[in-house]
């Protein structure tokens, strides 16, 4: 008999889920705006696990995001044990392992990474430049292109991931056009989604944070 258990996930990662979450996974989606606000997102997920904790008697509760911005740092479980895939982001989750993260950032270490989903959100340095992301409705055209220009200043790539979504030829043109903007390079990156297929079926090795029932999540865990 399959173990009871939840599967909490950072919108980015919806798509990916699609079809590959067991059925006697519980999936409860977290909004990926919140990633600007680190303490605000850990006390979201602290919430979210006590009340699965309280309604249902979960085993095991599988969190789809990476270390962001130590977000998960000090996340605890009283009955279950939290499983979070050992990786500072979910850029590195889509790219596969924190093995092919680093190797990205060896090669290029000034990346600015754009996804399927932050191009849907108008999120990334092009909305802010055309004053369409929401930091920079307020302003001005002149302003907008400045607080642009600011952001991706110590950047040399805009790397686009694919993860094998439909209209990627959309993506692929808000991409390119941004580093025509910024005057960087461009590149098309494939994405996988081992690492989630891996955190939903198992096993749970070295690439994962397993912590016990009442075992809190700590930073030395993903180093």
């Amino acid at each position: 008999m399959a173990e009871k258990t939840a599967l909490v996930v950072c919108e980015a990662l919806t798509e990916e889920i699609v079809g590959r979450t067991p059925a006697h996974v519980e999936t409860h989606v977290i909004e990926m705006g919140q990633h600007d606000y680190p303490k605000k997102l850990h006390q979201d997920l602290q919430e979210v696990i006590n009340r699965l904790e309280q309604d249902h008697c979960y085993e095991t509760i599988l969190l789809g995001f990476g270390l962001c911005s130590e977000s998960v740092v000090g996340l605890e479980a009283s009955r279950a044990k939290l499983v979070v895939p050992r990786t500072d982001d979910c850029i590195a989750i889509l790219l596969g392992s924190m093995k092919a993260y680093r190797e990205q950032f060896q090669k290029a270490p000034g990346t600015y990474y754009y996804t399927d989903k932050n191009i849907d959100k108008g999120w990334g340095p092009l909305a802010m430049y055309l004053g369409q992301h929401e930091w920079t409705k307020k302003y001005d055209q002149e302003t907008a292109q400045w607080v642009a220009r600011e952001m991706i200043k110590n950047y040399t790539r805009i790397a686009l991931i694919d993860t094998g979504r439909a209209g990627l030829s959309a993506y692929e043109e808000h991409a390119r056009r941004a580093a025509e903007v910024f005057g960087l390079q461009y590149e098309l990156l494939p994405g996988t989604a081992t690492l989630l297929e891996q955190l939903l079926h198992g096993p749970w090795d070295e690439q994962f944070v397993v912590a016990k029932a009442g075992q809190r999540i700590s930073r030395s865990m993903f180093y």
